[in-house]
């Protein structure tokens, strides 16, 4: 008796495996069934809606192969499964047959379930959890439904390694958090892979959602949440998209052959770090956005934008590699951006700013593009210690922008200008490189600009170039080694002082016959034809009042300018100074006009390097000696016949014209739906 009582309660609790065979009810199985017991479902076809509400159950087929054992819902106005239980385990079968809004695994409420290595297929909606938390949705193949994994209300559930394909919706998350979508696949469905509508802290790693002709990963009205090495691939609209979604993490994914890469819109407090963008319109887009961070992220071959910014404010785009794209770096309506540390190669536009202020530009680098960096209808940015090499065109482009200021950048070997200024003014250039260009620094109908300190060497035909400009400062630059030093065409009230303008083959200093009332004083001129100006222009001064302070060649006294030749005849180098002061006995009276230099420098030292210019000077055109001229005939230049710059040529080299990168999309919320 004592052993018959040992046996009978050590059954007690015990679990077991429960057999099914065709035509036997899965259903009755799972109502006899206790906590721990094992349905092991053999290979065939059934027909019927399970429901479960006990706990700690499993339901497998016998031989792991969804294929070979097959349920259907024999009431398609029902869930397949529908589970409201923890701790339920559904594996190796296929489901198929629930209809309009019905699931074939629905877990209702439910804790701790695992939903593995499923074949479900024809359902309206494939796997859906609603209210339950702590699940895992493993290994399942999902296919022709609206949704095929739908999360409502759920959180820190894990959809792990799903295959997705042929559905309206891949994978549909709502008003969940924290929970882990990873090694899915959400590819070719007719609207959007995955999807997460009012969703925070939830990551999304490794997954894949491709070839759906909607947009790859959606995401809106959603915060803080972490994209981390998902692939977006020939995606009909957005390869990665978020709307009303900020403070997320998006990192180190492919966005490739889509519309746009990847797209924020009012979703500030972002990181978009380390991701691939190719082959797409817009390669990374911020729309409306603040305070995120675009950082090492490669962007090629994207023919509207590799990274653009609308209407943004607060970023920092740094360190990306951007390769062939229409515009590389774009700012549009955007302000207090810095731009930092990238390279940007083998496009059109390597940066472009317009309608932005207050941005800083630093330390980039822009090679074979058509154009450097490009500003158009901006202020207050501050361009720093960039590189634009090998441009086709030219390596700055300022048009119809003011206040701006450009320092410490080289622009070398470009096709066009180095630096090329527009109807702007108040800009100011200081201490750049310009060398080996068409053009050095070229300004046309620009104003109050001050160009100072630059290094303008060794460009093709001019170093310093001012067409139909006013009020200008060109002060301490080296404007040599070129075809022509400074020119001035049609230009009134400009300020030429203290450059180094040496070794030029056509002319050091060229006025044409319309500009007037232009003072240029304390330059060192080394050229074989130091000046040319043309009879007509009225008021130039080539000197100042005779002032205290060092001149350009290390004198005590500032008044007019040094006038040398590379063989050592030019009149600075031979003319007489009896009283030591720096300043000739005579006055310099240059060729071909009615002009005067009344102060020309002499002694002192030829200046190795641009110098500071000098500021509060008065600029009276009278000094002593002017009744005094005497004509230096080797200052006759009977070579050059050189006419004014024609303005509509000037003109032709760039139109101001933006359409030919205006998107022409709708940036506004769009439903997922």
């Amino acid at each position: 008796m004592a052993i018959l009582i040992f046996a009978f309660s050590s059954s007690i609790g015990t679990a077991v495996e429960v057999m099914i065979q065709p035509g036997e009810s899965i259903q009755s199985a799972v109502n006899n069934a206790t906590s721990g017991d094992e349905i092991v479902i053999s290979p065939g076809n059934y027909n019927e809606n399970i429901v479960i509400t006990k706990d700690n159950l499993v339901i497998r087929s016998e031989s792991g192969n969804p294929e070979d054992t097959i349920i259907t819902a024999s009431n398609n106005a029902s869930d397949v499964f529908f589970v409201d239980a923890d701790n339920i385990k559904i594996m190796g079968v296929s489901i198929k047959g629930a209809g309009i809004d019905k699931a074939g695994i629905i877990l209702s409420g439910a804790l701790n379930c695992t939903v593995y290595n499923n074949k479900i297929t024809d359902n309206a909606l494939g796997v859906y959890l609603k209210n339950s938390m702590y699940n895992s949705v493993l290994n399942n193949t999902v296919a022709q439904g609206k949704r095929a994994i739908n999360v409502e209300r759920s959180h820190y559930n894990k959809i792990i390694n799903n295959d997705i394909s042929g559905e309206r919706f891949g994978i549909y998350l709502t008003a969940s958090e924290g929970n882990e979508l990873s090694e899915n696949s959400a590819n070719m469905n007719s609207n959007h892979g995955i999807v997460l509508e009012s969703c925070n802290n939830n990551r999304l790693e490794n997954n894949t959602a491709n070839s759906n002709n909607g947009y790859g990963i959606y995401i809106a009205n959603s915060g803080s949440n972490n994209l981390t090495g998902n692939t977006a691939d020939a995606n009909v609209i957005y390869g990665i998209y978020f709307s009303d979604s900020g403070n997320s993490s998006i990192a180190n994914n492919k966005a490739i052959n889509s519309t746009r890469g990847i797209f924020l819109l009012r979703s500030g407090e972002s990181t978009v770090l380390n991701n691939l963008a190719l082959n797409n319109k817009d390669g990374i887009r911020i729309s409306s956005g603040m305070n995120s961070n675009i950082s090492g992220n490669e962007v090629s071959n994207n023919n509207v934008s590799g990274i653009s910014l609308l209407n943004s404010v607060n970023c920092t785009v740094n360190e990306n590699l951007l390769l062939n794209n229409s515009l590389g770096i774009d700012l549009e309506l955007s302000n207090n951006t810095v731009i930092l540390n990238n390279s940007v190669r083998e496009g059109g536009r390597a940066v472009s700013l317009r309608d932005s202020g207050y941005n800083l530009v630093l330390n980039n680098t822009a090679l074979n593009n058509r154009y450097g960096f490009y500003v158009i209808r901006s202020q207050w940015n501050t361009l720093l210690n960039n590189t634009a090499s090998t441009s086709v065109n030219h390596g700055i482009v300022l048009v119809n922008s003011t206040k701006n200021n450009f320092m410490n950048n080289i622009l070398n070997s470009n096709g066009g200008h180095g630096v090329y200024l527009s109807n702007s003014s108040i800009n100011t250039l200081d201490n750049n490189i310009a060398s080996s260009n068409s053009r050095g620094i070229y300004l046309i109908s620009s104003g109050g600009n001050n160009i100072l300190n630059n290094t303008v060497l060794g460009n093709r035909e001019y170093a310093i170039l001012l067409s139909y400009c006013t009020g200008n400062n060109i002060s301490g630059n080296e404007a040599s080694n070129s075809g022509r030093g400074i020119h001035l065409s049609t230009c009134q009230n400009n300020v030429v002082s203290r450059n180094i303008i040496t070794l030029n083959s056509i002319s050091g200093i060229f006025m044409s016959s319309t500009s007037n009332g232009n003072i240029v004083f304390d330059n060192y001129l080394n050229n074989v034809f130091n000046s040319n100006v043309k009879d007509g222009s009225e008021g130039n001064s080539w000197n100042i009042t005779k002032t205290a302070g060092t001149n350009i060649v290390g004198g005590p006294y500032i008044g007019g300018n040094f006038w040398a030749k590379p063989d050592g005849t030019g009149f600075s180098q031979t003319a007489t100074d009896a009283d030591g002061d720096g300043i000739a006995d005579t006055a310099y009276k240059l060729q071909g006009n009615n002009y005067s230099d009344f102060l020309p420098l002499v002694g002192g030292f030829a200046p190795e390097q641009s110098v500071t210019p000098p500021t509060a000077f008065n600029t009276s055109s009278t000094g002593t000696g002017a009744g005094e001229t005497v004509v230096n005939k080797t200052e006759v230049n009977n070579m050059e016949n050189q006419t004014e710059v024609n303005k509509s040529e000037i003109n032709n080299t760039e139109s101001a014209d933006d359409s030919e990168i205006e998107t022409g999309i709708d940036e506004t919320t769009e439903g997922a739906e």
